[in-house]
């Protein structure tokens, strides 16, 4: 397990932040704001909403790690690396503005809100964005189930500091300045990804 292996994940964590900003908070916000809590009540419910995404983000990096062992196929791996080649380009659209994603797993979560945190915070934490799915797929082209959860589990860390201000709703004017963050880790993501991608292709 390398350093790269280590930052990546962070990086592309803290990328997330740029759609979940824009889909995630909106379905976010009312379950902390619905009813006057204490703040340890409300400290709590977070807890309970980030430990449903980081069991979605550990679900899908065993299940991703393990079909990664499971395969080894050069198609595979040539479809694999295009994949981080389009998904980096996909993404850079996202954040230039020129096209726009849909947030189902965010939309779909918002159901569940009164219900139950965990699992909306389950439904959030496997919602399609391309930084998502480009650690879906590098998790896959490590074939290690082990890596997979590792590279999650920092991937829950880096992404959850943009939820941490919904202990106190009163901070959120702030995420301005947490998605000028998101922004530039999206773009770094997206580079590094790309460059892993083209680097991967051309070995074969």
């Amino acid at each position: 397990m390398n350093t790269t292996f280590l930052i990546q994940p962070l990086i592309a964590g803290l990328s997330v932040g740029a759609f979940c900003l824009a889909h995630c908070f909106p379905f976010m916000a009312p379950l902390v704001a619905a009813e006057e809590r204490p703040l340890r009540n409300n400290i709590f419910l977070i807890l309970e909403f980030l430990t449903g995404r980081l069991l979605g983000y550990l679900c899908f990096g065993l299940l991703a790690g393990y079909l990664g062992e499971r395969f080894d196929s050069r198609w595979l791996s040539i479809a694999t690396n295009l994949s981080f080649v389009f998904l980096s380009v996909v993404l850079v659209f996202y954040l230039l503005g020129l096209i726009k994603e849909k947030g189902l797993f965010c939309r779909t979560s918002g159901f569940f809100r009164t219900q139950s945190p965990l699992l909306m915070g389950f439904l959030m934490g496997i919602n399609l964005c391309p930084p998502f799915l480009l650690s879906v797929i590098y998790v896959f082209s490590q074939k290690s189930a082990l890596y997979g959860m590792v590279y999650f589990a920092l991937f829950f860390l880096a992404s959850s500091v943009y939820f941490l201000p919904m202990i106190f709703i009163g901070m959120l004017a702030s995420t301005r300045d947490f998605r000028k963050i998101a922004r530039w880790s999206g773009f770094l993501t997206a580079f590094l990804f790309f460059s892993y991608g083209i680097y991967s292709l051309l070995r074969m």
